[in-house]
Formats: structure tokens, C-alpha cells, sequence
């Protein structure tokens, strides 16, 4: 009975994930949550309680995954792959960038865990590059998925990480000096 209930978590956060990431937070009500999960409404909140808490039941699933494509192994071919991967689901990628931003300045426990969230990133990539790359690793991350979500398909998400990332390979990233003269 109890992995029944999990399975049926499960089938509800994908439904969600795949809503969300389609029509946004604000564009998927719970039936049609429901529908796709092969549940009635009443058991999304059985389960969840709430549609903001299912969202954060999204959220923790996206930031497993994530945390999954870029964490051990070679970092440089992790977040390559991840760009793949984000790639072929556009619709968490804007999901990710529109819940970031409508919550930028709420204070509340969504930006609280996005805040969570970009620290646990920067602080992985720190241990392997140290703290001002990884802030900067981030910074272009986080802007390169802005710009790709705004033009996809004249931007090539993995080919801009690749050019990125073999130049901050090479030490060819950061302030770029005044012209003299």
C-alpha cells in the first residue's frame, strides 16, 4: 500500500514537471494535474496538501535531477550533457527561469530555496575551481539559459557552454581590460 502512494507521488510530480514546464506555474491548475497524472483532483491534494506545495515537490525533483547531471566526474562534460538536457526540455528550463524571477523579490520560501539552490551550485563548483570562478561559472550559466530561452532557435545552448567553458578552461574568462590610449 505505502509504495503505492510513493508511485502515485511520483506520477503526480511528473504530470506537474511536464505542466509546468509546458503552460508555467500560473497556467496549470490541479485538474489538469490530475488528468494527466490518471488521478482525481482530491487525490493531487491528498497527496500534496496544496498546489504550491506539489510545486515545491517540482522543485525538489528538478533540483535532484540537476544536482545528478552535474555533480561527479568530469565537470566540463557534466554541465555539456546538461546543456543537452536542457535542450530537449525547454519547458522546465523556462520553468526554472520564470519561478526565479517571479520570485526574486518576494522573500518567501520559493526564493529562499532558489537561494539554496544557487549556493549548493556555486559551492560545488567552488571546491573544484574556487569561489570567484564559480560565482562567474554561475553567472554565465544562469544568463546563457536567459538568452537561449529567448532566442532558441538561433542559440545553440551546448555550443555556447562549449565556447565558455574551453575559454574558462584556457583562463580567457573575466574583466576584460579598459583600451588603453
Amino acid at each position: 500500500m505505502q509504495q503505492r502512494g510513493v508511485e502515485r507521488r511520483r506520477e503526480i510530480v511528473d504530470a506537474a514537471i511536464e505542466l509546468f514546464g509546458a503552460n508555467g506555474y500560473a497556467g496549470t491548475g490541479v485538474a489538469a494535474i490530475a488528468k494527466k497524472a490518471g488521478v482525481t483532483p482530491s487525490a493531487v491534494i491528498h497527496h500534496f496538501g496544496s498546489k504550491e506545495n506539489l510545486l515545491k515537490a517540482v522543485l525538489d525533483e528538478f533540483d535532484a535531477r540537476a544536482a545528478a547531471r552535474v555533480t561527479g566526474g568530469d565537470l566540463v562534460e557534466a554541465l555539456l550533457a546538461d546543456a543537452e538536457y536542457t535542450m530537449a526540455h525547454k519547458g522546465l528550463a523556462t520553468l526554472h527561469i520564470v519561478l526565479q524571477a517571479e520570485h526574486l523579490a518576494r522573500g518567501d520560501e520559493i526564493t529562499h530555496r532558489f537561494r539554496a539552490r544557487n549556493r549548493l551550485l556555486r559551492g560545488h563548483f567552488a571546491r573544484v575551481l574556487g569561489e570567484a570562478a564559480a560565482v562567474e561559472l554561475v553567472a554565465f550559466l544562469e544568463g546563457a539559459l536567459t538568452v537561449w530561452l529567448l532566442d532558441p532557435e538561433t542559440t545553440d545552448l551546448r555550443a555556447m557552454y562549449a565556447r565558455y567553458l574551453s575559454s574558462f578552461q584556457n583562463g580567457d574568462t573575466g574583466p576584460t581590460p579598459a583600451p588603453s590610449g
